[in-house]
């Protein structure tokens, strides 16, 4: 069996079907989260996420475990708008409000006040970015012996 390194995959449950889209949740989870002392720590994570498939072929139905795949270039966009760009509008308006403000508290909570626009056109624009995303959905092998 071939392993492509530029493919992400997830396993996931069919949450809904319709003529459209699948809807497909995924448990997203930190890597302490499989961790065997995590019930005495307070780091790990495990989140709930649901991923839209448009784009689909073959019977699936409510209730089955399937594997999400998407590309890692999907990935690093995703990584790019909900981290990178952030964190660099957040930088940047940090050091001109602290050029015209000398008061660093200030400067911090205005520059945090200034990403608002910025999540607010991501916003607006969310159903151009989501069509931008593809994934692509698998049955699960079969793994019975």
């Amino acid at each position: 069996m071939e392993v492509n390194t530029n493919l992400i995959s997830h396993t996931g449950t069919i949450k809904s079907i319709n003529n459209q889209h699948l809807v497909v949740k995924i448990i997203s989870q930190t890597a302490c989260a499989a961790c065997h002392a995590k019930g005495a720590c307070t780091s790990s994570d495990q989140s709930e996420k649901e991923i839209e498939i448009r784009q689909f072929d073959g019977e699936f139905s409510i209730g089955e475990e399937v594997l999400i795949i998407a590309t890692s270039e999907q990935g690093y966009k995703a990584i790019f708008y909900a981290y990178i760009l952030p964190l660099f509008i957040l930088v940047m308006n940090l050091l001109i409000l602290l050029s015209i403000i000398k008061d660093e508290a200030l400067a911090a909570l205005g520059s945090i006040l200034l990403l608002s626009p910025y999540f607010l056109i991501l916003f607006l624009l969310r159903n151009r970015i989501k069509s931008s995303f593809n994934f692509t959905i698998k049955k699960m092998p079969n793994t019975t012996l």
